[in-house]
């Protein structure tokens, strides 16, 4: 039987599992699982452990935890010693180092200057002194955008693996510039360069960069590293990654054995040095049956004071008792005390002012000037979102209309594709003279050029989301006097009064879309579809912070790591983007009914559910259409309209037609700007590109004079710009 002693890091994404015996050799297969892959983070402990130990025959001498699932799961398993990240990744690289395992130029290194970690969800430096010991350390606050999640997220949002993320992004000819502030910007930019058609390969460069940029303001701040750099987390399998810390910190960046392990490798260390240096060998804590033991939580609710923690208590059966492990998730004293927990929370609210209004006279909106009839003509709008390009085909009975098609595709990172897809559905299904196409969304602009020979005096008419959104919506309810609309990355109110439209719109947070709410679906591992069915199941939503979605979805993972039920989880999450919606969105709107619910994340009922209790609506005062495809396509159903009443005013469509477009070749090139009178070059810009001839050009999304906008070909800073 082989003696060993185990390293566990319980970090917000990953277990990571290391053995090693009395001669401080590793022993077996080190375990690396991400713990999303299961149903709690316990259930993924479990995993692993039993993976590690059925490798052999084992006696465990010693346990020890680090990472930031440490203290609870120390219980649940029984370890001897529990230690904080930095002190276990400082102990581990030292190890690598002592016994020769790191090489650079063919020979071992014999000291760390400074170590890059860059986990799950945690980031952190540590700089050592002349002896190898910490002498400064730092870690990421509760933002992800300098973390591997940050990184999942983007390859979830792309369609690849993390395997295939590096490989493509050092494919990379001209990388974009990518704000670097927060996952959320980031995410924010990466979709709307993908709208503009920019490469895949850049925009992940792009990532890369940003990721780094992070980190050196954040995690750095200013602090110099000392050489040899050590990257050390799984982020460090990056290439991409790897390449971008080298250019920015110009220094060489070396990757230890053992990377992705090594807290758990200084974890095992630190057991066995401890276990070692005992005048009398402890009697381990280690519980062999842990695998078999059954676990649970429960959830309490603290009235010792205004912060109204909500805490968690693991439970775990023992001959038919259930026993209270511990009280986690308190932010003060007061959650230790019995006599605070309750099984309800204290009561909160949202008050806003809901109002019925009922205008008597036509608001001043688009007030049609018909000039001719359009019965019996087809008209199409295409609506080209961040997460799904939606379409539609209508056909019109003169004052009223008829619904033929609604459609949604993915646009799944790439505009370009994802139009050409949904205009040859649309080509399958018109079969009479087509009057228009109607574009709008993010990507209504790059469709318009695809499709259409102008951009001025045509019914291919390419309106403002607002516009199409609010268009649909008093087509289908003329009484409409509000509008939410939450998509993938974008919410928006429209109210609507006797002087027209007011509008807001989110700015560069997703913290009230949709995009929330998948992200969060996908690290349980739930089926969108199957969100809403177990959301509802909860009777007590759980408080999560909704102010930020990185804050908010760094929530849901402490709170489920303490033991909160998913279902629970689920519900408050919905609760949290309504609330968010209303208070940020909404802030300083007169809300009047009937409203109009648009957009795919209202598709969801949990989302229903939420702003009906939070608002006391009735279905009538809160319409959501039954035909689900009116409640997603709703900007691509009023895009057809505009184009019909652009027909009506008297203009004319300057289609190219199906045949033209369908048979046309079409792709999207980096260029740069030589614009002389600003004396600078702007590497960030696209044309586009139809039978290798550029037909439109878009200025860069940081330049601040503007100049390089409208057709390619019209503008004297594209005649001198070199195309990549």
């Amino acid at each position: 039987m082989k003696e060993v002693f185990l390293g566990i890091d319980i970090g917000s994404a990953t277990v990571k599992v290391v053995g090693v015996n009395k001669d401080g050799q590793i022993v077996g297969e080190s375990i690396y699982i991400r713990h999303d892959e299961f149903p709690t983070q316990t259930d993924a402990l479990k995993y692993a452990l039993d993976k590690y130990l059925k490798a052999d025959i084992y006696q465990v001498l010693g346990a020890g935890t680090t990472g930031s699932g440490r203290e609870l799961n120390r219980k649940l398993f029984g370890a001897d010693l529990s230690r904080s990240e930095i002190f276990a990744h400082a102990v581990g690289i030292n190890y690598l180092i002592k016994t020769n395992q790191v090489i650079v130029d063919e020979k071992p290194i014999s000291k760390v200057g400074s170590v890059i970690e860059i986990g799950g969800q945690d980031s952190k430096v540590i700089v050592f002194d002349n002896q190898g010991v910490p002498s400064f350390f730092n870690m990421n606050s509760i933002c992800a955008a300098g973390t591997g999640e940050f990184l999942k997220q983007l390859s979830d949002e792309a369609e690849i693996s993390l395997e295939d993320f590096g490989r493509i992004a050092l494919e990379a000819k001209h990388p974009v510039r990518i704000d670097a502030t927060c996952t959320v910007f980031s995410r924010r930019d990466f979709r709307h360069l993908t709208q503009k058609g920019v490469p895949l390969s850049d925009r992940l460069m792009g990532i890369s960069q940003a990721l780094v940029n992070n980190y050196v303001r954040n995690v750095l701040q200013g602090q110099t590293l000392k050489s040899p750099v050590i990257f050390q987390g799984g982020v460090a399998f990056n290439p991409a990654v790897r390449q971008a810390f080298t250019e920015k910190l110009g220094v060489r960046i070396v990757v230890p054995p053992h990377n992705d392990v090594v807290g758990a490798l200084g974890m095992a260390i630190i057991v066995r040095d401890s276990y070692l240096n005992e005048e009398t060998p402890w009697q381990p804590a280690f519980k062999d049956d842990f695998m078999e033991r059954s676990f649970s939580s429960q959830l309490k609710y603290c009235h010792g004071c205004q912060n109204a923690c909500e805490l968690t208590q693991p439970l775990e059966e023992v001959y038919g008792k259930v026993e209270i492990l511990d009280t986690l998730g308190g932010r003060c004293d007061n959650s230790k005390n019995p006599n605070n927990l309750r099984d309800t929370p204290q009561r909160s609210s949202l008050t806003l002012d809901i109002v019925e209004k009922n205008i008597k006279s036509t608001p001043k909106v688009l007030k049609q000037r018909r000039k001719r009839d359009s019965e019996g003509l087809l008209f199409a709008g295409i609506d080209g979102g961040s997460r799904g390009t939606k379409y539609a085909l209508i056909k019109s009975l003169g004052d009223t209309l008829e619904i033929l098609e609604v459609g949604a595709i993915e646009t799944g990172g790439d505009a370009l594709k994802a139009i050409l897809t949904v205009t040859e559905k649309l080509a399958k299904l018109v079969d009479g003279p087509l009057g228009g196409i109607g574009t709008t969304g993010s990507a209504g602009e790059l469709a318009q050029h695809i499709l259409s020979f102008s951009e001025e005096n045509t019914s291919d008419y390419r309106s403002t989301e607002l516009i199409a959104h609010y268009t649909w919506a008093a087509s289908m309810l003329p009484e409409v006097r509000t509008i939410f609309d939450i998509g993938g990355n974008d919410s928006k109110i429209i109210t609507i009064d006797q002087r027209g439209l007011d509008f807001a719109m989110n700015d560069k947070c997703a913290a009230g879309t949709g995009t929330f709410l998948e992200s969060v679906a996908r690290r349980f591992h739930i089926p969108i579809t199957d969100y809403a069915s177990l959301a509802l199941s909860s009777r007590n939503p759980s408080r999560i912070s909704g102010r930020c979605a990185v804050f908010g979805e760094s929530d849901i993972v402490h709170k489920s790591r303490t033991g909160f039920a998913t279902n629970d989880l689920l519900l408050g999450l919905a609760y949290s983007i309504a609330r968010t919606y209303l208070s940020d969105v909404g802030k300083g709107k007169v809300i009047a009914t009937p409203i109009v619910a648009q957009g795919g994340t209202f598709l969801n009922q949990a989302i229903q559910h939420a702003f009906r209790d939070i608002l006391n609506l009735s279905e009538e005062e809160l319409y959501i259409a039954s035909d689900t495809r009116l409640v997603l396509g709703a900007g691509a159903l009023g895009a057809a309209i505009l184009a019909k009443e652009k027909y009506e005013e008297g203009y004319t469509p300057t289609f190219k037609g199906f045949n033209h477009v369908l048979n046309s070749t079409y792709v999207t090139e980096t260029a740069s700007c030589h614009y002389g009178i600003c004396g600078r070059q702007c590497d960030n810009l696209l044309v586009l590109k139809e039978n290798n001839q550029v037909i439109a050009g878009y200025k860069s999304i940081d330049c601040p004079f503007g100049y390089y906008d409208g057709l390619f070909s019209n503008n004297e800073a594209i005649k001198a710009s070199s195309i990549g």
